[in-house]
C-alpha cells in the first residue's frame, strides 16, 4: 500500500467515524421527561414520563381561529412535541387536535376533551408559567411539563400542587408525605390542609406533612380547594 492509499483509507476511516458519531448522537437525541395533562375539572388525562425529541406535528383543526395545514418539524425537545410522542402511547390524548395560524400551533385538545368558549391550555414548564407557546418552549432533560385546560382566559390560572414522596417504602411503616403549591411564577410554599387521595391520611399541616402507611403498592395524589391537582405518585413497598 502507497502513502497515497494509505493517507486517503485514514481519512475515508475518519470521516465513516463522524458519520456514525453523528449518527448515535441523533438516535439519542431523545430525552426523558415528565409530562401532565390535567383539566379544570380535576381529570388528568397523562401523568408520567415521556422520551421526546424533534417531532413532526400536522395541524389538524381549526379551532382557535387557526386552520389545517401542512405538517412542520419542531427541532429538538419541545412541550408540544412531548404531546405528540405521549399521544402515541396513550389514548386518552388521541387523537391530538392541533391548529395552525399567525403565531404558530395552537393546541386545541384531545378527542372530546378540547378548548371550548372561554377555555385555554396553559402551559407550565418546571411549575412556571411558560411565556412561550408549546412548539417554542425547549425541553431539558427531566423537565417537568404541565398541560392544563383552564376554565376561562379571563380568571387567574390556579396555583399547582405538587406532591413529593418517597418511591420505596417498608410495608406498614409510617412515612412523610409533603404537598407545595407553585404560583405562575414558580414561588413554592407547603399547603395547609391538602388532602391525599388513594391512602387514609390526615390533612397535611402548616409545614404541607402528613404521614401515611401502607401494605402494597400503591398510587397516591394531592387535592386541596382552588388548586390544580398535584401529581400521581407512585409507591412501591421494599421486600
Amino acid at each position: 500500500m502507497n502513502r497515497f492509499t494509505s493517507t486517503l483509507l485514514k481519512l475515508m476511516l475518519g470521516v465513516a467515524a463522524i458519520c456514525l458519531l453523528s449518527t448515535g448522537t441523533a438516535a439519542a437525541g431523545k430525552i426523558p421527561v415528565n409530562l401532565r395533562v390535567v383539566t379544570h375539572k380535576g381529570k388528568t388525562l397523562f401523568d408520567g414520563k415521556v422520551k421526546t425529541g424533534t417531532a413532526k406535528i400536522k395541524p389538524n383543526s381549526d379551532c382557535l381561529g387557526g386552520s389545517a395545514g401542512k405538517a412542520r418539524t419542531l427541532t429538538g425537545p419541545t412541550a408540544l412535541g412531548a404531546l405528540a410522542d405521549a399521544s402515541k402511547a396513550s389514548s386518552a390524548l388521541r387523537p391530538m387536535l392541533v391548529s395552525d395560524g399567525d403565531f404558530g400551533f395552537g393546541l386545541c385538545g384531545f378527542g372530546k376533551t378540547v378548548a371550548k368558549a372561554e377555555n385555554w391550555w396553559v402551559l407550565k414548564y418546571n411549575h412556571t408559567d411558560s411565556m412561550l407557546g408549546g412548539e417554542a418552549t425547549k425541553l431539558k432533560k427531566n423537565s417537568d411539563v404541565l398541560w392544563y385546560l383552564a376554565k376561562s382566559y379571563n380568571e387567574t390560572t390556579p396555583n399547582e400542587l405538587v406532591l413529593d414522596a418517597p418511591a420505596k417504602v417498608r410495608k406498614g411503616a409510617s412515612f412523610k408525605v409533603r404537598v407545595f403549591e407553585y404560583d405562575g411564577k414558580g414561588k413554592r410554599k407547603p399547603v395547609e390542609g391538602a388532602k391525599i387521595s388513594g391512602a387514609s391520611a390526615a390533612l397535611t399541616d402548616a409545614k404541607g406533612y402528613t404521614k401515611i402507611s401502607l401494605s402494597r403498592k400503591t398510587r397516591i395524589s394531592a387535592q386541596f380547594a382552588g388548586t390544580i391537582p398535584s401529581n400521581r405518585a407512585v409507591i412501591q413497598i421494599r421486600k
